[in-house]
């Protein structure tokens, strides 16, 4: 007998399945990731295709959001109804125009639009023109290693890296925040997102993304100097005031830091 795991759709297809429903409601994709209690960033980058193995547990609960028994809904083939394609619209309009808005308010501001054809749009616009992807961000200390195909850490959000970075962070790069300055003299500030390539080599002295483990087992990310010292390989941290060794022997390196985005006014 064929199980669900055997019918599991591409990810694009299932992405595309999840937008449709999405819309039938007539939600934003922040809207459905509150009612099944995901990020934001997890239903962007479903909806993108960008989830190999999005993990049944999540899965389930954007399903239960959407009226669906489990998952293996959203994986089996969807009956024919004209009625989900007419309500899919009608949920996109009301986003387009949302129903508090008087009708003469909508008239002028669709009138305004008409007036601005030469307006290309925001910056997001011009970097997706321009060809640029979006890539995943995650949270300081979030939990498991963003290659794992079964069951990586969920996304905070969706950004674009730095630009003239895009090359060297690659298609497989993501981002963290980082919470804290135990890397100021590395230029690496409280708030600022590094941006890290898994498939590019590192070496001593680099900045790195690894996995240290706690007392309780689980691995969180942390953003340190690679370093060798008289008792092994270490991770260092980087201070104002100096460098202090702060894990050694149990990390696991996920990649180099080869960009940041930092929003920081000039001094």
């Amino acid at each position: 007998m064929e199980t669900p795991e055997a019918r599991t759709l591409d990810p694009h297809a299932l992405g595309q399945r999840i937008a449709v429903l999405r819309r039938a409601h007539g939600w934003s994709q922040r809207r459905l990731a509150d009612a099944a209690g995901v990020s934001h960033g997890y239903i962007a980058l479903l909806e993108l295709g960008r989830l190999p193995s999005p993990g049944k547990f999540r899965l389930d609960a954007v399903a239960r959001a959407l009226n669906l028994r489990t998952s293996d809904a959203l994986v089996g083939p969807l009956p024919p109804e004209p009625a989900l394609a007419t309500l899919a619209a009608r949920g996109l309009a009301r986003q387009a125009q949302p129903d508090s808005l008087p009708s003469s308010t909508a008239k002028q501001s669709r009138a305004a639009a008409r007036l601005v054809p030469n307006v290309i749009g925001g910056l997001e616009q011009v970097r997706a023109a321009a060809g640029a992807a979006l890539l995943p961000v995650f949270r300081w200390g979030a939990c498991g290693d963003p290659r794992d195909q079964e069951s990586p850490p969920d996304p905070d959000h969706l950004e674009y890296p730095p630009p003239g970075r895009e090359t060297l962070i690659g298609p497989s790069g993501f981002g963290v925040v980082v919470k804290g300055d135990s890397m100021a003299a590395r230029g690496i500030f409280d708030g600022d997102v590094v941006w890290v390539n898994p498939e590019r080599p590192y070496g001593v002295g680099k900045v790195v993304l690894a996995l240290v483990s706690d007392i309780g087992g689980e691995a969180g990310m942390v953003v340190k100097t690679y370093a060798r010292t008289e008792v092994g390989d270490c991770l260092l941290s980087e201070t104002t005031s100096g460098r202090s060794p702060v894990v050694c022997r149990e990390f696991k390196i996920i990649g180099p830091v080869v960009g940041i985005t930092s929003w920081r006014l000039p001094s």
